[in-house]
C-alpha cells in the first residue's frame, strides 16, 4: 500500500510538474506574437508617415510655378544660313592641246601663284603636224601663185585684145563713114544714083554694129579671166588648211598649261598618260585672296534677303569669333540636285567673309539681318492671354510676406513676333516685373501661388541659354516650395 500511495503521490507530481512546463511555453509564444504585432503596427505607420510626407512634397513640386523678371531683349529679324566657305573666284583650267598630258605639277590642296606651271603636254607630235601641213601649204601655195600668174596675165593679155580688136573696128567704121560722106557728095552732083549711096550708109551701120559686137565678146573675156584670177585669190584666203594651221599652232602654245591666278587647286581631273581634250577642265582653282560663303535659302526666306544685307558668320574652326559678312549675290533659281547646291530648298546666297583664315570647303553658319530693331521689351509668346473681348495680357507676380506670390493682369500691346518672344510695344508692363510662366493656364488674376526659380517650362536649355541670363532672379525676390492657397 506504501508503495503504491508513493507511486500515485510520484504520478501526482509528475502530472502537475507538466502541467506547469506546459504553462510557461504557452505564456513566451504570446509575448512573441505581441513584439511582432508592436512591430508590425510600427512599420506600417513608418511607411504611411514616409507615403504622406512624399505626396505632400509631390503635390507641392507640381503646384510650384516659375516666375523671372520681364526683360528687354534683341527682337532683330534675322535668318540663320548653312553652307561652306569658297574662294571669291573659281577658275576651270582648260587646253586647247589636243594630245597626252606628259606631266602634273599639283595636287588637290596647293597653293599656287599666277603664272606657275600646272602641267605639261606632248607638243612633238602637234609640232610634227605642223612640219607636215606647212610644207603642204608651201606647195600649194607654190602653185596657187602660178594659177594667179598665168589668171592675171590673161586678164591683161584679154584687155590687150579688146583694145587691138576696138582700135580695128573703129577703124573700119572710119572708112565706112569717108565712104558714105563721098558717095553723098557724089549723089548731090547727080554723079551716083540712090542705091550706091544707100549702099555706103548700110556699110557705116555695119562697122558700127560690128564694133558693138568686138566690144561685147571682148569685156566677156576680160570679165570671165578676172573671174578666175578672184577665185584663184578667194580659194586661197579660205584655205582649211590654213585654218588647221593655225588652229595647231595655238595647240602648241597651249602645251604649257600656267595658273591664271592665286589660289587653292581644288580639283584635278586628269592623270599623266590622258590625252586631253578640247574644253575639257584639267584643274580648278579658287581664288583664295578673298573668301564668301555660298549658303542655301529656303523658299520661305528666299524673298526675304536682298544683297548688301550685313550679316554674322560662325565657324567651328574660329570657335566663338564672330565674323563680318555681307550679302553679295541671291541666286533666285531652284538648283536641281545635281548643280551641287545645298539641299535647304534649292536657292542659294553669297556672302562676302571678312576673314583669310578660314579654309575653302569648311562648313560655317550666317546670322543675316533683315530688320534690326535692337533691344525691345518682349515675353515669351506663349504667355500672353486673351480676354473675351480679345485684349492681350500677361500675369505677372506681386511677392507677398509670406514668400506666396499673387498672380496681377496687366494688358499688354503686341508687335511683332520674332522666334520664342513677341515685342511688346505699348500696355501696363515694365522692365523687371515678375512674368508668371503658368503654361497650364490655371492661374488666374488674383490667385495666391507658389513661386519657383529655375528654367520656365516647355524650353530647352538652348533656348534658356540665350533668352535667360544668368543670376536675372535672386533669392530675394521669389520664394519656392509654398503651396497654393485659395
Amino acid at each position: 500500500m506504501r508503495n503504491k500511495e508513493k507511486f500515485d503521490d510520484r504520478l501526482e507530481a509528475g502530472a502537475s510538474g507538466t502541467k506547469a512546463v506546459v504553462v510557461k511555453s504557452g505564456k513566451k509564444k504570446k509575448k512573441v506574437w505581441i513584439i511582432l504585432l508592436i512591430l508590425l503596427v510600427v512599420i506600417v505607420a513608418a511607411v504611411l508617415f514616409f507615403a504622406k510626407k512624399m505626396t505632400k512634397q509631390v503635390e507641392t513640386v507640381s503646384n510650384q510655378t516659375e516666375v523671372l523678371p520681364i526683360e528687354k531683349r534683341d527682337m532683330s529679324d534675322t535668318i540663320s544660313l548653312k553652307g561652306s566657305i569658297s574662294g571669291i573666284s573659281k577658275v576651270n583650267v582648260t587646253s586647247k592641246a589636243q594630245s597626252e598630258i606628259t606631266s602634273m605639277n599639283v595636287q588637290i590642296g596647293d597653293e599656287v601663284k599666277a603664272g606657275d606651271l600646272l602641267c605639261t603636254l606632248d607638243s612633238v607630235s602637234i609640232e610634227e603636224r605642223i612640219a607636215e601641213l606647212e610644207k603642204s601649204i608651201s606647195n600649194s601655195n607654190a602653185v596657187t601663185n602660178i594659177n594667179n600668174k598665168q589668171a592675171s596675165d590673161a586678164v591683161a593679155q584679154a584687155r590687150k585684145d579688146q583694145k587691138k580688136s576696138l582700135d580695128e573696128a573703129q577703124t573700119e567704121i572710119n572708112h565706112a563713114q569717108e565712104n558714105f560722106e563721098g558717095t553723098q557728095m557724089l549723089y548731090n552732083q547727080g554723079e551716083a544714083d540712090f542705091p550706091t549711096l544707100l549702099a555706103a550708109q548700110r556699110a557705116v551701120e555695119t562697122a558700127k554694129q560690128n564694133y558693138e559686137n568686138v566690144l561685147e565678146s571682148t569685156n566677156r573675156a576680160i570679165e570671165s579671166a578676172q573671174d578666175a584670177l578672184r577665185l584663184g585669190r578667194y580659194q586661197d584666203s579660205d584655205s582649211t588648211q590654213k585654218d588647221t594651221l593655225k588652229d595647231l599652232r595655238e595647240q602648241l602654245e597651249d602645251c604649257e598649261i600656267k595658273a591664271p591666278c592665286g589660289g587653292v587647286v581644288t580639283a584635278v581631273n586628269v592623270s599623266v598618260g590622258d590625252v586631253n581634250a578640247e574644253k575639257v577642265t584639267i584643274l580648278t582653282i579658287e581664288d583664295t585672296s578673298s573668301l564668301k560663303l555660298v549658303a542655301s535659302v529656303t523658299e520661305a526666306d528666299i524673298l526675304k534677303i536682298q544683297e548688301g544685307m550685313k550679316a554674322v558668320i560662325t565657324a567651328d574652326a574660329t570657335g566663338e569669333e564672330e565674323i563680318e559678312g555681307e550679302i553679295t549675290r541671291v541666286v533666285r533659281v531652284k538648283a536641281s540636285p545635281a548643280d551641287g547646291q545645298a539641299a535647304g530648298g534649292g536657292y542659294s546666297v553669297e556672302l562676302s567673309v571678312k576673314n583669310n583664315e578660314l579654309l575653302v570647303g569648311m562648313d560655317a553658319k550666317a546670322k543675316v539681318m533683315i530688320e534690326d530693331r535692337g533691344e525691345v521689351l518682349a515675353v515669351p509668346y506663349d504667355m500672353i492671354r486673351y480676354d473675351e473681348e480679345g485684349n492681350t495680357y500677361v500675369l505677372t507676380a506681386t511677392m507677398n510676406d509670406d514668400g506666396t506670390a499673387t498672380a496681377v493682369r496687366k494688358d499688354i500691346t503686341v508687335g511683332d513676333e520674332i522666334d520664342y518672344y513677341t515685342e511688346v510695344t505699348g500696355g501696363d508692363v515694365n522692365e523687371g516685373d515678375l512674368l508668371v510662366y503658368d503654361y497650364t493656364g490655371t492661374i488666374t488674376d488674383g490667385q495666391i501661388f507658389s513661386p519657383a526659380t529655375g528654367m520656365p517650362g516647355g524650353m530647352d536649355d538652348g533656348m534658356i541659354d540665350e533668352a535667360i541670363p544668368v543670376g536675372s532672379v535672386s533669392s530675394d525676390t521669389v520664394a519656392s516650395n509654398v503651396e497654393v492657397v485659395n
